[in-house]
Order: C-alpha cells, then sequence, then structure tokens
C-alpha cells in the first residue's frame, strides 16, 4: 500500500511538472520528458507545442500523433498539427488537418484562417477567399481575415474591389489590433495611387501616423497626399516636423542619408515627374529649395532635371533663379524665372515647371560642361 501511494504521488508530481513547464512556456525544459512512457494524451500535446514553438516540427508532428492516437481529439490538436506540417512545407496534409479542426469547431476563427492561409501561400487564391471571408465572419482572433482578403484582390491588381474590402476589414476589426494599421496604409496608398481621393488618403495616413508617430517614413505619403490636393501649407508642416528630426538625427539611418524629402508626384504627357524639397536652407551658389525629376518612358532613369538655385550674387535682389540640366547632354539651362525670397510659392512653381517641360518657357542661356563625351562611330 505504501508503495503504491508512493507511485501515485510520483506520477502525479510528474504530470504536474509537465503542465506546469508548460504554462511557464519552459520549452527547452519540456521536450526531456518526450520519451517517457507514462505520458497522458494532454502531455503529449503540450510536449509537441513545446517543439513546435522551438521550429522542431516534425517531432512536433510526431508528439501531436501520440496524443491524437491516445485519443485527444479537439479541432486544437488538429490546428497545431496542421500548422506544423505546413511550417514543414506538407501543405496538402496541413489543409486535410485544418479542415479537421474545423469540422470540429467551425465557430473559431483561428481554424478558418489557418486553412485560408494554406491555400493563400500556395497562391490558391479563390480558396482562400472562400476560408478568409468565412473567417472573417467569426469573433475576431486573428488579423490575417481582414488583411488578406483585399490584399488577395491587391495582389491580383483589382484595386477597385481590393479598396472596398481594405474599408470593410477597418470598420470590422479591433482597431487595438497591429493590423488596423496595414489597412490605413493600403487604404492611404489606393485613395491616392488609383481613386485620387486625396482627402480621404490624407484622412488614412493621418489617422495611421496618429497612432505610429515616430513611423518617420510614412511621413511622405501623407506630405504627397496634401500636395496633390494643394494643401501646400499642411504638407510644408508634415515636411518641417522631417526637418527637425533631420537635423537632431533623429530619423532612421536610410532616411538620415537622404538630403530631402519627395513631397509631390504628378504625371506630365505619361511621364512620371517627382518633386524633393531639401531640408537645408540653401547657402552655396546653386543649392536648390525644390528639385523636379522627369522619368523617361521607361520609368527607370532621369531623363530631366528642373530645379531652383541660389544665385551666387544677388542681382536685383534675386536669389533664386529656375534652372534645367538635360541628363543626356549634360546642358545646363537658365530660365528666366527669379525670386527675391526664400519663400517660394510651389503652386506657381510647379506651373512654371510644366510650362517648361511643354517648351512654353524658354531659357534665356544654356552652357554644357561637357558632362557627356559624343564618341565617334566606327565606319
Amino acid at each position: 500500500m505504501t508503495f503504491l501511494l508512493i507511485f501515485v504521488m510520483t506520477t502525479n508530481a510528474f504530470s504536474q511538472t509537465i503542465e506546469e513547464l508548460y504554462s511557464q512556456r519552459n520549452y527547452k525544459k519540456l521536450i526531456e520528458y518526450s520519451n517517457s512512457e507514462t505520458l497522458t494524451k494532454e502531455e503529449c500535446y503540450y510536449i509537441g507545442y513545446a517543439y513546435f514553438q522551438l521550429e522542431d516540427d516534425k517531432n512536433a508532428i510526431k508528439m501531436y500523433d501520440l496524443a491524437i492516437n491516445m485519443g485527444l481529439d479537439d479541432d486544437n490538436i488538429y490546428l497545431y498539427k496542421g500548422l506544423s506540417l505546413r511550417y514543414d512545407k506538407q501543405y496538402n496534409k496541413a489543409i486535410e488537418n485544418f479542415r479537421i479542426a474545423v469540422q470540429k469547431n467551425p465557430k473559431r476563427q483561428k481554424n478558418y484562417t489557418e486553412l485560408a492561409n494554406s491555400f493563400y501561400l500556395t497562391n490558391q487564391y479563390d480558396s482562400a477567399l472562400l476560408y478568409f471571408y468565412k473567417a472573417r465572419e467569426q469573433e475576431f482572433e486573428l488579423g490575417d481575415p481582414y488583411f488578406k482578403i483585399p490584399n488577395i484582390y491587391h495582389i491580383q491588381e483589382n484595386f477597385e474591389k481590393a479598396l472596398e474590402e481594405y474599408q470593410i476589414s477597418a470598420s470590422l476589426i479591433d482597431k487595438k489590433d497591429p493590423t488596423y494599421i496595414d489597412l490605413l496604409k493600403n487604404i492611404g496608398l489606393l485613395e491616392y495611387t488609383v481613386k485620387k481621393n486625396y482627402p480621404n488618403s490624407i484622412k488614412a495616413y493621418s489617422k495611421m501616423l496618429s497612432m505610429i508617430p515616430d513611423e518617420y517614413n510614412m511621413y511622405t505619403k501623407l506630405i504627397k497626399a496634401y500636395y496633390a490636393n494643394e494643401e501646400y501649407s499642411k504638407g510644408d508642416s508634415i515636411f518641417n516636423i522631417l526637418k527637425l528630426k533631420h537635423e537632431k538625427k533623429e530619423l532612421p539611418n536610410e532616411m538620415m542619408e537622404i538630403r530631402g524629402e519627395t513631397v509631390d508626384e504628378f504625371n506630365w504627357n505619361g511621364q512620371r515627374v517627382s518633386a524633393m524639397k531639401y531640408y537645408k536652407k540653401p547657402e552655396e551658389f546653386a543649392e536648390p529649395i525644390y528639385q523636379f525629376f522627369l522619368i523617361d518612358k521607361s520609368g527607370k532613369k532621369v531623363e530631366k532635371k528642373i530645379l531652383t538655385e541660389k544665385t551666387s550674387a544677388e542681382i536685383d535682389g534675386t536669389k533664386h533663379l529656375l534652372c534645367g540640366i538635360d541628363k543626356e547632354t549634360g546642358t545646363h539651362f537658365t530660365y528666366p524665372i527669379g525670386w527675391k525670397t526664400d519663400e517660394i510659392d510651389y503652386k506657381k512653381l510647379k506651373e512654371y515647371v510644366i510650362m517648361i517641360l511643354n517648351g512654353e518657357v524658354k531659357p534665356q542661356a544654356s552652357s554644357n560642361f561637357g558632362t557627356k563625351n559624343n564618341k565617334k562611330k566606327k565606319k
């Protein structure tokens, strides 16, 4: 009797130890019990989950199978076995297990989500959509279905439908979930690029940045939306935040290496034009405040630059002149347009740039410093 009592107490202590290790997330210690011959089905699951967390999916699958063979038959075991199978790139078997998980618990969002994710990862978008939609109808658990429904339409370049679904998901999702930020980001992007609805783009980007104010690489998108909506002073107020952060060296390294930010983009005769505004106040000769880049029709290189340049000596009070550079020939042009102040009216400047591109304003002077060498063709 005494021996039996000690054995039962030892077994119970062992069982509690495994459960405690699981609750404490001590996964490395937990897998040390994997070869025990006295494991319960629940303990096999705990150890399988530990292997899963340690990214040893083959051993995780082995322990999950032991648990199933011992009678564990809830949706959770099939869900996590499916995850390990998918990480092990056994996609068809993963799908089989996720389907069982859905059958066991058709109200659990995560079961539908991971089934859909398996189709998503194998580019089976129609099937993925079917289950992501079902997942989005369930009580919130994961952000995946909220993002990936519109994302599939985005991938397929069905931008109108993508935007519609981003907006639906944004209205439904728990706003505390990080996925909400990604939804706002994409709403801002598609409102700007596809719908040209700049007020809506501004609204989405402003909401996003109110939640993640240190995401400085997103500030440019809000600036461009303001400029596209001709709200230049509001765009400049955001630009000045970046300018101050740049002066204090508080921007990410990749942004510290850039002397300014793109504040505007527009099309001219089917070619993209981007406008950069510089942080530093021009002090040296030819330093710019604004510079416009005309991108060639291939979209790969700069064809022409048009920029403001500080004058070497103020003539008649002129501090800045509008100039251009032809990238093919290296020719520098000076146009009969100048400013007597550092405060340049961007709207008027943009009009001048378009007039120059249209050939409506001719240069008053040009020079070529031999940046391009013309080689004789062989006969």
